[in-house]
């Protein structure tokens, strides 16, 4: 079964307005399950829209949005139960922690699903777990923490309502480089230990290329292309003509090449390149 599936749908904010604008255009979208799935495509191409879709937020303007086989609008009263089984963690989320501590701030989710305490303390403390934080952070208050630590909480409080599918919008968006290993590196650790779905939107190709199992790219309100990333960044001329970029090792590559060296150009990691340029080195190709 595939962890989720948008079948013709459509999004159209404003309608009969003025400001009408269609934000996905009758969309077909299957997500595998048990991977993580990075979604990449300009500010306006719809990849915030589809992930909103897919934890209820938004309402199709027409089609349907499927999660584990089933219409999530086939019954209208459930759809917060949705929300539990598709986490969702907005770009920025430390800007939505509210509580006075942090473990608090990590509770509330699972306090929402009417956990009883005894519960609802095994999630904060295997979530704050997941994420890198310890027990003695409980009690601080999460306006006392760096940038960094607050998106561990943020993403701590959506983990801890277990959902089957997380969603991550930019999560390692206005970190510096160690802080965005960080974060992404546990993001791939929850991935791991929960066998869940993850779906991360990201501006950049190079976290992308390093932590997801599969690429959907989104143009113009529509998939455009869906692989690995070797077969993603393997087209880099077609992502380059939508106006997208492909990882800076990617680009040193195509450079190699251009200027006569015998070198693959679909490498996509430093690990690769690294690798390559040994073999260069080495005497095995010729330039």
């Amino acid at each position: 079964m595939n962890a989720a599936e948008l079948r013709g749908v459509s999004y159209i904010y404003s309608e009969n307005t003025p400001f009408r604008k269609v934000a996905v255009n009758d969309i077909d979208i299957t997500f595998e399950e048990k991977i993580i799935t990075g979604i990449i495509g300009h500010t306006g191409s719809g990849k915030s829209t589809v992930s909103q879709l897919l934890n209820g937020l938004l309402k199709p303007t027409s089609g349907t949005v499927s999660v584990e086989g089933k219409d999530i609008w086939e019954e209208p009263k459930k759809i917060r139960q949705v929300r539990f089984t598709v986490g969702l963690v907005f770009q920025y989320p430390e800007y939505q922690l509210f509580e006075e501590t942090v473990y608090k701030d990590i509770a509330f989710g699972p306090k929402n699903m009417g956990l009883d305490e005894s519960e609802i303390d095994r999630r904060v403390r295997t979530a704050a777990e997941l994420v890198g934080l310890t027990p003695d952070f409980f009690e601080k208050s999460p306006f006392d923490l760096s940038g960094g630590q607050k998106r561990r909480v943020a993403i701590a409080g959506v983990m801890a309502m277990r959902p089957r599918i997380l969603i991550l919008d930019e999560p390692a968006a206005g970190l510096d480089p160690r802080g965005r290993d960080e974060i992404l590196s546990r993001i791939v650790e929850y991935q791991k230990k929960t066998d869940s779905t993850v779906l991360m939107i990201s501006h950049s190709m190079e976290d992308m290329a390093a932590y997801c199992d599969k690429i959907l790219v989104m143009n113009e309100a529509k998939p455009f292309l869906y692989g690995t990333p070797a077969e993603i960044f393997g087209q880099a001329e077609v992502l380059e003509r939508v106006g997208l970029s492909v990882p800076q090792v990617t680009k040193l590559m195509r450079e190699l090449r251009r200027r006569g060296y015998d070198v693959r150009t679909d490498i996509y990691t430093v690990e690769q390149a690294k690798a390559e340029v040994e073999r260069l080195v080495g005497g095995d190709a010729a330039c």
